[in-house]
């Protein structure tokens, strides 16, 4: 749930860090986050998901499912731009939810 989660919150980044969604997506914190930040954000936190993945007890099955979570959070980041932003930015915060959930559980 924790790399599914830093997968969510991965994808947005870099989608975030491309000139053409920043505006959509951060609103007015287009001017306060640098793009180069998000663009390593995001690729910190897919690596920390997949760190995440390998570091399970039955990581095989897990990497599996890494493998699949990663283009569903794509998908979802993707029609959050294509249909309506609110379902971008709620793709992050459930990204953020998963990841709390995660290190509660």
């Amino acid at each position: 749930m924790i790399a599914a989660g830093m997968t969510l919150l991965g994808m947005f980044a870099l989608a975030a860090a491309m000139p053409r969604h920043a505006p959509a997506l951060l609103g007015a914190w287009e001017r306060r986050v640098p793009a180069a930040r998000l663009r390593i954000g995001g690729w910190a936190l897919l690596a920390a998901a997949l760190a995440a993945t390998l570091a399970a007890s039955d990581w095989p099955l897990a990497l599996v499912t890494w493998g699949g979570v990663l283009p569903f959070s794509a998908a979802l980041v993707l029609l959050g731009l294509t249909y309506d932003v609110r379902l971008a930015r709620g793709a992050a915060v459930l990204g953020a939810l998963a990841i709390l959930v995660g290190l509660l559980r």
